[in-house]
């Protein structure tokens, strides 16, 4: 008989789960999206950061590896409680799952020095409602005409 030794991991995974962005809800600035803005954001998320345009960013000044954001979805249908931590999710809000790579930026995250995520894009604002529509992260789906190489 041989006796196998387990061991287990003593660090943290430094992954968050975070909301990018939630539907029919006032942000800080009194604006909001709809559902179908925040999934044509998302769309035009994914365009751009598979063209390498929309990139991990602090304080949208510098380009960073400190961080990943490893995927990104919409909750569809229903909400959720994320049973670690508490926190509601409302169906229809854009969620992203987020590696730290760094332990330094995951302490100042778990202190609240860092917040959450941010949009970095372009939209268009309705002064009157505050809705924002037009999501734009600056990639563009260009098709050729058949025949077009």
């Amino acid at each position: 008989n041989s006796l196998h030794e387990v061991k287990m991991s003593t660090t943290e995974e430094m992954i968050s789960y975070e909301i990018i962005y939630e539907p029919n809800t006032k942000d800080a600035h009194g604006e909001w999206m709809s559902e179908e803005t925040l999934r044509k954001a998302k769309e035009s998320w994914d365009m751009a950061y598979a063209a390498g345009i929309a990139r991990e960013n602090l304080f949208h000044l510098t380009s960073t590896n400190a961080f990943t954001i490893e995927k990104t979805w919409i909750q569809e249908e229903f909400d959720v409680i994320v049973a670690e931590t508490g926190q509601p999710i409302k169906a229809g809000s854009w969620v992203a799952k987020v590696k730290y790579n760094n332990e330094a930026l995951w302490e100042a995250k778990k202190a609240g020095i860092v917040g959450g995520l941010s949009l970095q894009c372009t939209g268009i604002v309705n002064e009157e409602t505050g809705e924002i529509t037009d999501i734009n992260f600056g990639a563009t789906i260009v098709e050729n005409e058949e025949g077009d190489e």
